[in-house]
C-alpha cells in the first residue's frame, strides 16, 4: 500500500516531489508526496477514517506536479516546513490542531509545533537549559515579559529592544532609546491584546545560526548593516566552524518539547564585550542557506523515511527514529560542508537507552518491595550516568577557547 507524506512548505520553489522521487520503505512500499502551503489546504479528521486533506491549486505550481489541480488525499505522515501563525491574517493554527486531532506522525512532532507557537514558552524552555548548564555555559539573553501594557511601569535600562507577540523575522520588533519612545510604544500596545517582551539592545558585529537536522550540524555567520540582521537584502551569510559549545547548545535544545529533529538556534556576538548572547530558538520551519538547501532537504527526507520505517516497516536491522535528544560525541563532517558534523550513533544510542530504561523502570509494576528497590537502583544508576556525561561535556566546553577564527565563505 502506498504511504503518502504531506509536506507543508512555505518556500514555494522548494520541490519536495523531486526530493522524494522513487522513495520506498524498507518493506518495498512506495512513498508518495504531496506538497502544499497552509494557505492552500484544508482538512477533515475522522475517528476511524484518519485525516483527509483538500489541496487547492497552487498559486505558482511546480512544473510536472499535481500542484496545478485541486485534489483530496488521505495522508500518513507530515513534514512541517512552515509556521502556522505569522503576521496579518496568516493564522492556520486550526489546521495544526486538526492534524493533532488525527494523531498523525510528523516531523517535527505536532506537539512540539504547538509549543513553539509562542515566544515566552520557548524562552522559558531555554531558561531551563541555562539553569541546567549555568549562565556561563549557556549565555541566554536577559528578557522581561509583560502580559499587557498596563504593567509596563518600570522600563529596562535604555536602550532595549521590545518585541510584540509571537511574530518572528523582525516583525513587531522595536528599538527603544528613551522614556518618550517607551511611552509611545506602550500607547500602541494598548490598542491590542498582545503581550510584549523586552531585551537589552546589544551592539553586535555579527549574528549566528546553529542548525541541527537530525544528527547533522551546521553553523552560519551573518553580517548586516541593519540592527535587525534578518531584514533587508544587504546581509552576507557564510559557513562557520562548529565549535564544541555550539554542538552542546544544539543538543540540549533538541531535547525540548519531546524532541526537535529540526532546529535553528540564533545568537549575537557583541562587539563591545566580545561575548555571545543566545536570542531565540526556531523549530521546524527554519530557512535553509541556498548553497546547502538541496543537501539539507535530502537529509530531512532520509529522516522522514527512517521514522516511517520504524512505524510501518520495522525490521531487526532498522534503526529507531533519530532521537533529537541524543548527545554524546561528534564525528566527521558531511561530504559537502566542513561546517556539518554528525553524532556518533553508538554514543547516542547509549545515552538514549539509559534514559529510556530509567523511564520504563519508573512505570513498571513491582511485585514486592525488594523488586521495587532494585528498579529504583537501576533508575538512579542511569541518572548518574547521564549526569557524568553532561559534566564531561561541560568540562570539555570550558576547556575550549571561547573564540576560534577561520570561517569558510561561499
Amino acid at each position: 500500500m502506498v504511504k503518502t507524506v504531506l509536506v507543508i512548505e512555505c518556500t514555494s520553489h522548494f520541490n519536495w516531489y523531486n526530493i522524494f522521487a522513487g522513495a520506498t520503505l524498507a518493506n518495498g512500499e512506495p512513498v508518495n508526496v504531496e506538497q502544499t502551503s497552509y494557505q492552500d489546504m484544508s482538512l477533515v479528521s475522522y475517528t476511524n477514517g484518519g485525516v483527509v486533506v483538500h489541496l487547492s491549486k497552487a498559486r505558482s505550481p511546480l512544473p510536472g506536479t499535481r500542484q496545478n489541480e485541486n485534489r483530496s488525499v488521505k495522508i500518513d505522515f507530515v513534514l512541517l516546513r512552515s509556521v502556522s501563525w505569522s503576521i496579518g491574517n496568516m493564522d492556520s493554527r486550526n489546521l495544526l490542531y486538526g492534524l493533532l486531532h488525527s494523531n498523525i506522525p510528523a516531523m517535527n512532532s505536532l506537539q512540539a509545533a504547538v509549543m513553539c507557537l509562542e515566544r515566552p514558552v520557548v524562552w522559558g524552555a531555554l531558561k531551563g537549559i541555562q539553569q541546567k548548564l549555568g549562565a556561563a555555559n549557556f549565555p541566554l539573553v536577559d528578557q522581561a515579559y509583560y502580559p499587557a501594557q498596563n504593567v509596563m511601569v518600570v522600563p529596562p535600562d535604555y536602550p532595549f529592544v521590545a518585541k510584540v507577540g509571537h511574530a518572528h523575522a523582525g516583525y513587531g520588533k522595536v528599538r527603544i532609546n528613551d522614556e518618550t519612545q517607551f511611552n509611545d510604544f506602550k500607547s500602541h500596545l494598548a490598542l491590542h491584546t498582545d503581550y510584549a517582551t523586552c531585551e537589552p539592545f546589544i551592539e553586535w558585529d555579527y549574528d549566528m545560526r546553529i542548525q541541527k537536522i537530525g544528527p547533522y550540524y551546521r553553523a552560519f555567520k551573518r553580517v548586516s548593516p541593519n540592527w535587525k540582521g534578518n531584514t533587508g537584502n544587504s546581509s552576507i551569510v557564510s559557513d562557520a566552524d562548529m565549535e564544541p559549545r555550539y554542538k552542546l547548545w544544539a543538543d540540549e535544545c533538541s531535547k525540548l518539547f519531546g524532541g526537535l529533529d529540526i532546529l535553528g538556534l540564533d545568537l549575537l556576538h557583541s562587539k563591545t564585550d566580545d561575548k555571545e548572547y543566545i536570542l531565540e530558538l526556531n523549530d521546524t520551519a527554519i530557512g535553509l542557506v541556498h548553497v546547502h538547501e538541496d543537501e539539507d532537504m535530502r537529509i530531512m527526507k532520509d529522516l522522514v523515511l527512517v521514522k516511517m520505517n520504524a512505524i510501518w516497516a520495522p525490521t531487526p536491522s532498522t534503526p529507531p527514529p533519530p532521537a533529537s535528544a541524543s548527545s554524546s560525541s561528534s564525528s566527521s563532517s558531511t561530504s559537502t560542508s566542513a561546517a556539518s558534523t554528525t553524532e556518533s550513533t553508538t554514543a547516542s544510542g547509549t545515552s538514549t537507552s539509559a534514559s529510556t530504561s530509567a523511564s520504563a523502570s519508573s512505570t513498571s509494576p513491582c511485585a514486592n518491595p525488594e523488586e521495587q528497590i532494585e528498579l529504583l537502583k537501576g533508575q538512579l544508576a542511569a541518572v548518574k550516568r547521564e549526569k557524568q556525561e553532561l559534566e564531561a561535556r561541560v568540562a570539555e566546553l570550558t576547556a575550549t577557547p571561547a573564540k576560534k577564527k577561520g570561517f569558510l565563505g561561499f
